[in-house]
This record gives structure tokens, sequence and C-alpha cells, in this order.
């Protein structure tokens, strides 16, 4: 299962560009203060628009639960989608999924779960109808999907969803003191390399998973690998940072190598560099 959440899934946008994320990262982003402004805006803008035109046929309470039952049945369809598409992926490797396929998928329970509440709360005065509202929720759902992945979720941090896992310090305090003071520069954000797990190049930005957060900088994975040394960690794949204490050994995920992390994570391991990442984990065992 932990596996599977942490699983990531590549997607393209309407426009061709391509994204990744998995299902924890999913849960995560939800979490964060910047996402939900984000989603606060957009309830905002369909109460708004009101393409069912509840208004005045319902009062206005139950018009309002009505659309956040809906954002809350897109969020929870789309984060299994996601879900799903990594849970198949265990079985045929990694692909690349069309976004809208996901968009579709997520907004089909969602549709037919709102208009049923909508026909029900009116008594009738909000008939049950699919053509051309499903049209309408499609283009605005892949619309606000569009701009957050392309705007918003480069710029925003959010909790990360698992506890840190908790490791005896050998060192006494003035090393780790010294340790921790080793800061390496992540876009304009200095960051402590003790507290470094992985990081992920992505399209324009990396996401960096720390040991209590994540965050998503505007940088270029060779700047940050050139601040580091060899016994911090290691980069088993031209999209891939690992520190070294969170790095336990190489396995398989079918017909590719990957380097696996104390927390379950998989690390795509690229073949021109497998020899490198055996000796680097046989120097440190």
């Amino acid at each position: 299962m932990d596996q599977i959440l942490r699983q990531t899934v590549a997607f393209f946008d309407p426009f061709g560009e391509r994204y990744e994320i998995s299902a924890a990262e999913y849960i995560s982003l939800l979490q964060g203060s910047g996402t939900q402004i984000y989603l606060l805006c957009a309830y905002g803008l369909l109460v708004a628009t009101d393409a069912p035109g509840v208004i005045g046929k319902m009062s206005l309470a139950a018009t309002l639960g009505l659309w956040a039952i809906v954002v809350a049945i897109f969020l929870i369809s789309h984060g299994l989608v996601i879900f799903g598409v990594a849970a198949l992926q265990t079985k045929t490797g990694r692909f690349t999924t069309p976004g809208f396929i996901v968009v579709l998928l997520a907004l089909t329970p969602t549709v037919l779960i709102g208009e049923w509440l909508a026909d029900t709360a009116s008594r009738g005065l909000v008939p049950f109808s699919l053509w051309p509202r499903v049209l309408f929720y499609f283009v605005i759902a892949e619309m606000f999907i569009l701009i957050y992945m392309r705007y918003v979720r480069p710029v925003v941090s959010q909790p990360q969803m698992t506890e840190p896992q908790v490791t005896e310090v050998a060192e006494p305090p003035e090393d780790a003191e010294e340790d921790d003071s080793r800061r390496i520069l992540i876009g304009a954000e200095p960051v402590p390399l003790a507290r470094l797990r992985h990081i992920q190049a992505r399209e324009h930005h990396v996401h960096v998973v720390l040991d209590r957060t994540t965050i998503t900088q505007r940088a270029r994975l060779s700047d940050i690998v050139a601040q580091t040394e060899p016994d911090d960690g290691i980069q088993p794949h031209r999209s891939w940072w690992v520190a070294a204490r969170v790095a336990r050994g190489l396995s398989r995920d079918g017909q590719k190598h990957v380097l696996q992390l104390d927390d379950g994570t998989f690390v795509p391991v690229a073949r021109s560099r497998l020899t490198e990442v055996r000796e680097w984990l046989a120097k440190r065992a």
C-alpha cells in the first residue's frame, strides 16, 4: 500500500505539458494552505457561475452545502484515480496518461451524485440533467487543474503525509549542530542538508522531500547537486538525487533497477549509472 501511495504517475495536460504526482503527494498538497486557498477560490467561482441553476430554487445554505459536497467528491475521486493508476503501473510498468482521462474518471461520479443531490434538494425544481452541464464541468475542471499544476503547485509547500522516521544520533551534540548548519540553496531557499531526503526534478521545478516537510522550488537539479559532496548522497538518475542516510539498497521493479529508501520509496536507477550506484552502496556497507 505504501509503495503504491508513493508511486509517481505521469500525466500530460491539454497543451501537452507533462507533470508527475503520487497519491501521497496529492494528499499532502491538499493539506497545504496555498492549495486550500486555491480550492476556496474555485469553490466560490462554482457557486457564482451556478451552472445547474440552483440559486433561487433552494436555500443559500443548501446551495453552499451542495457545492461543498461536489468539490469534496471530485477531490476524493481524483485522488482515487491517481492511486488506481499507480496500482496499475505496479503491474504493467510506467506509462504516461492523458490528463483528460483522469478528469473524466473523477468527474463521472461527481456529476452523477451532484445532479442527484440538486434534484433531491430542490424537490424537482432543478431536474437531473447531464447534458450540456457535463461539458461545462469538464472544461472548468480541466482549467482549474491546468492552472494549479502550472502556476500554483510549483510555489506551494505542504506538510509531509507520513511521520518522519526517528533515527539515533551517534555524534556529539556539537557535531550535530555543525551538520545541521550545512545548508544548500534550492532556488532562493537555504535548506539544511542534514534534513534532506531526496529530490526529484520535474518540469520547470524540483520537488524536495525533507524529514518533516516537502517543498517545491523553481531550480535545476544540477545546480543543487553541485553543492553536495559524494558522501552526502548520489544521483542514481538524471532526475533524482538521494541522501546517503536514507538509501537502503538496490532492488528490481520489473525489468528496471530501483534504489529503495528507508521509507519505502523506490527511485529509478539509470542503466548507465547502475555500476556507480552499486559501488557507492558497497563503500557505505
